[in-house]
């Protein structure tokens, strides 16, 4: 969670300093004058001890680096013949920072109170299922400032006065196999650092990481951005053209006066909940999700995760760590969709459909399975037309019944779960679940793969599926 820190150690012993034997100090040239400084620094495990005339001491530098340096832990594309600036790509828990917090007491003979935060980097190494650079390249602007982008687009940074917002791709930068996408607040003021709880090093507790979590998570929230996942297919001539404009970062900073941001930011925000897989909102859940692991200080230390697919593996701990909420209807976790939600919406079917095909195809075989292309004028294409049997199917649990001699045989609503057996209607037939009829599968396969209205299967269906 903490990475780059400036610590101004108050009250130490120099001369204990001066006297340690891996600590060995030079005294810094002035490049213009050629007369030696005042000051005399040190580097260690990739972090600076600064030593001034009047006795101020400064330690600064990546503390993530430092412990992996400490553990001898390396970068994936660590080469010898290069120059090596240390790695910080993998989780750095609370367990870890208190080690350094110890260290850092043992080497300057110090208490922790005696360590004072001038700056600090809150940051969360997120996971995505995508590539991270289908993000950053939809990077917009934060608070009225555009991204700035350096090292070939993979780093994004917007520069406040109290703060810095950073965003990069973590695993190009280390070579990482797992996409790791970095999202990063750096602050600079300790007026802003007070949301937090946090002044020195003795304050840095499960409660104020996470107080520092929610204020990532604030700021991140904060970022405009371009969703490049949306499906145009369906929209209008004038939507595309709207989107067009809002893709380009100048148009919202150049074009657009501030006091019409906000209305063209909802209809942005409209687009991208509706129509792509709301790229943001899986971020936002990844940093929670991490956060529970890498806040959370265990009393053993061999405990610690490092490796964040351990979450669901990890049942030797005291208190259980919270799952992931899964939708009432069908059993599949809501991870893509806001906190709240119940039940899956079009985000989660979009990525199934690109991502689990299987699983898409099982959703469809239950849910629409009676159902007839164009049956209905409110839902033009498959995938809002899934989301609201979905939907009912939530809302309406109960078998519809129909007495009398003109009763008839219904698809009644029921509770679908993959990952358990559950009770099924009067008239469920097994076979629906695992072997769909082939010409139902089609009728999806051309939809998916042609990404056209659900109209159009129709035409398809008379041309190809009924002649075999």
């Amino acid at each position: 969670m903490i990475d780059y820190v400036k610590i101004l150690f108050k009250n130490i012993d120099i001369n204990q300093l001066y006297n340690l034997p891996y600590l060995d100090f030079e005294t810094i040239v002035n490049l213009k004058t050629g007369e030696p400084t005042t000051k005399k620094t040190v580097m260690y495990h990739f972090c600076k001890i600064t030593i001034y005339e009047n006795g101020t001491v400064l330690f600064t530098g990546s503390i993530h680096k430092f412990h992996n340096s400490l553990k001898g832990i390396k970068a994936p594309n660590y080469n010898e013949q290069s120059t090596y600036k240390g790695y910080n790509g993998n989780q750095f828990t609370i367990n870890d920072i208190f080690a350094i917090r110890t260290h850092l007491q043992n080497l300057f003979n110090c208490s922790a109170g005696q360590m004072v935060f001038q700056n600090i980097e809150f940051g969360v190494n997120t996971t995505p299922y995508f590539n991270p650079q289908l993000f950053i390249k939809g990077l917009l602007f934060h608070k009225g400032k555009l991204f700035e982008y350096r090292y070939k687009d993979r780093f994004a940074q917007v520069k406040h006065q109290r703060y810095y917002v950073k965003i990069y791709n973590k695993s190009e930068q280390y070579g990482i196999t797992e996409n790791t996408l970095r999202i990063e607040l750096k602050i600079m003021k300790t007026e802003f650092l007070k949301q937090t709880g946090i002044r020195t090093f003795a304050e840095v507790t499960e409660e104020t990481l996470n107080k520092a979590k929610e204020l990532l998570l604030k700021v991140f929230d904060e970022v405009n951005y371009y969703d490049y996942t949306v499906i145009k297919k369906d929209l209008s001539k004038l939507q595309k053209e709207s989107l067009k404009n809002y893709s380009n970062p100048r148009y919202w900073i150049y074009d657009l006066k501030p006091q019409h941001r906000h209305r063209h930011i909802k209809k942005l925000n409209h687009f991208i909940t509706t129509y792509s897989n709301n790229l943001q909102t899986f971020i936002k859940q990844d940093i929670n999700q991490k956060c529970v692991i890498i806040n959370r200080l265990f009393k053993e230390p061999n405990c610690v995760i490092i490796n964040t697919s351990y979450i669901r593996l990890n049942t030797t701990q005291k208190d259980s760590i919270k799952s992931v909420n899964k939708c009432i209807v069908t059993g599949i976790d809501l991870s893509k969709e806001k906190d709240d939600a119940k039940y899956i919406r079009v985000t989660t079917l979009k990525y199934l459909m690109q991502y689990e095909i299987k699983t898409f195809y099982k959703l469809c075989s239950l849910f629409l399975k009676n159902t007839k292309p164009n049956h209905t004028r409110y839902e033009n294409n498959l995938i809002t037309h899934l989301a609201k049997q979905i939907r009912n199917r939530f809302y309406n649990k109960y078998e519809i019944k129909q007495t009398g001699y003109k009763s008839k045989i219904y698809n009644n609503q029921y509770t679908l779960n993959f990952t358990q057996q559950t009770a099924r209607p009067r008239h469920y037939k097994k076979e629906i679940l695992n072997n769909f009829t082939t010409l139902y599968k089609n009728h999806v396969l051309d939809t998916i793969k042609k990404e056209v209205q659900i109209s159009s299967v129709r035409a398809y269906k008379k041309e190809n599926i009924i002649e075999t």
